[in-house]
């Protein structure tokens, strides 16, 4: 009798979020995602570990996990190299730009519940021929993501050649 009605219960849970959503369900659980505009030379990290800055040396305010390197291309060549990667990564979503700062948004999710996070990336342009990135990479919920956003900016910036 227990095990119906907990199967009944499991299986109008799995009805309700089909019926609602999978996003609706964790804004009611988490609340909704809330994406700032990020201003990197101002930006102040939060305490919680489940974030990833990477920024070039005296850039931003806060303390880098990861000084930025120096690339040998436009800024205009690396974030089209950036954005080549970008669309051959799963689960992720085009946010708001701005093509005249050549920042951009982003929000990737988890494989299997969806949580967001989300990435800011700004491309700087050191001379006509250099420039370099900021990027930073954050989880809306809870306070742990196990190293994701670190391991995700890592590997790209990889892809990239560093």
């Amino acid at each position: 009798m227990i095990a119906k009605l907990l199967l009944l219960l499991v299986v109008g849970i799995a009805l309700y979020v089909a019926y609602i959503g999978r996003d609706r369900v964790l804004e009611i659980v988490f609340g909704p995602v809330v994406v700032e505009k990020i201003d990197f030379p101002s930006l102040v990290l939060g305490p919680k570990p489940n974030q990833f800055l990477v920024c070039p040396k005296g850039y931003c305010i806060s303390p880098p996990d990861f000084v930025s390197p120096r690339f040998a291309q436009s800024a205009t060549d690396l974030k089209n190299s950036w954005m080549a990667i970008i669309a051959a990564e799963p689960r992720i979503e085009r946010g708001a730009v701005d093509d005249t700062a050549l920042q951009y948004e982003f929000i990737q999710r988890t494989k299997w519940i969806g949580y967001p996070d989300s990435i800011t990336v700004r491309f700087i342009s050191l001379s006509e021929t250099s420039s370099t990135l900021a990027i930073y990479s954050r989880s809306h919920y809870g306070k742990s993501d196990f190293g994701v956003n670190e391991q995700r900016i890592r590997a790209w910036l990889v892809a990239l050649g560093t």
